[in-house]
Order: structure tokens, then sequence, then C-alpha cells
């Protein structure tokens, strides 16, 4: 009885590994730094921001109230992850997360649509915004 029990959690370690091995990787094309803004007379209140998306899955994120980003709001940490066109942020502390689909417009530009956010979120209705590519 030890032995199969022992045999089925040896093959249940090994295909549990290989199930997280095999997560696909984040979209390469949306890793980067990114600015983007919220419509002035949108839906939700004006804000600007800067978002890195990094490789390993984590992002950084900081909020501004103006355009030119000269009074930032906050900065949030969290992590990411995005594929056939659906990106899900979610933010450390925060319950659930943000969903956005989105489209590639080109290599330094994509467009998002909010479909699902935190309830403690600053804004409740769907939106949408571009962001562009930061270059070096």
């Amino acid at each position: 009885m030890k032995r199969n029990l022992s045999l089925i959690l040896v093959i249940l370690a090994a295909t549990l590994g290989g199930c997280a091995a095999n997560k696909p990787a984040n979209d390469p094309s949306l890793i980067g730094s990114w600015k983007g803004l919220r419509a002035e007379n949108g839906k939700c209140q004006f804000l600007s921001w800067n978002n890195n998306l990094k490789p390993d899955g984590r992002f950084t994120i900081t909020f501004f109230r103006d355009a030119q980003q000269t009074q930032p709001i906050q900065t949030e940490h969290g992590t990411w992850s995005a594929g056939n066109g659906k990106n899900e942020m979610r933010t450390d502390g925060v319950r659930l997360p943000d969903v956005y689909t989105y489209e590639l417009i080109d290599a330094d530009t994509v467009h998002y649509v909010n479909v699902a956010s935190d309830p403690s979120g600053d804004c409740q209705e769907d939106y949408d915004f571009t962001e562009r590519r930061i270059r070096g």
C-alpha cells in the first residue's frame, strides 16, 4: 500500500511539474516601458501613466494627474499575464485583477479596452486607451 501511494505521489508530482513548465509565456511584444493616458473628456477621471511590463511577469506603473507627468499620484506593483489579445494586471494587495483586451496597432502602439476591474478601482466603467512604447 505504501509503495502504491509513493508511486502515485511521484507520478502526480511529475505531472504537475510538467504543467507548470508548459505555462504559456507572456506576449513578448508587450514587454517594455509604455506611456498611456485616459481621455480628458472620457467616462473616468483623467490620468496619465508610465507602465513597465517586465519579462518575469511583474509590472510597475506610476500614475500622474497631468499629461506632462509632473504631478505623481501613486506607484503600484504587481503581476501581469498576457496572450491571445487578453491582458490581466493584478496589483499587489488588490483582491481582483484588472482585465483588458488588447490589439497591437504596430510595434510601439497597443490599444486596450477595459473589460473587468476590481470593485475598489477608481473607475468602474468600460473604457479604452492607447499606450505608446517609451524608447530609451
